[in-house]
């Protein structure tokens, strides 16, 4: 597996800890969100390559990671509330572990953009999307 299928999937198992959410890779879109919320993980852009001076050694990359986070519920206050929950405890976990047992240098993350999303005769939605920004190297170029 390359680095960076092994980092994907070191973040997707890092938040299959986060409780009664479910936690996907690459689901083309959410069917059904679960009452604990709905997390996906997204491929994300690799970046560019870049080497050592004299292109000798490893490559190395900054991949951005999406992680998009889905909640749903009628009642704002509750949805709110449990958006926020679940982000904290999103933010606690990849916090725990920074460079995922030793796969990268470190990670961080930015700001998370939110969305919401009324459905006629359904539940509202809320939804974010951060980026999570890995930083690694390979002896691979295709990463």
């Amino acid at each position: 597996m390359s680095e960076s299928e092994q980092i994907l999937e070191a973040i997707r198992a890092l938040l299959l800890a986060v409780l009664n959410a479910k936690v996907e890779r690459n689901m083309v879109v959410p069917e059904k969100i679960q009452s604990g919320g709905l997390i996906l993980v997204r491929g994300g852009d690799p970046g560019e390559p870049e080497t050592a001076l004299g292109c000798f050694g490893s490559i190395y990359y900054s991949h951005d990671v999406e992680i998009e986070v889905y909640v749903e519920n009628g009642d704002a206050v509750m949805r709110d509330a449990l958006f926020d929950a679940l982000l904290q405890e999103i933010g606690a976990l990849l916090d725990a572990d920074p460079t995922l047992g030793g796969l990268t240098f470190g990670m961080t993350y930015g700001r998370l953009e939110i969305h919401g999303e009324a459905l006629v005769g359904a539940l509202a939605i809320k939804a974010g999307v951060f980026t999570v920004i890995t930083e690694y190297e390979t002896a691979s170029p295709l990463g």
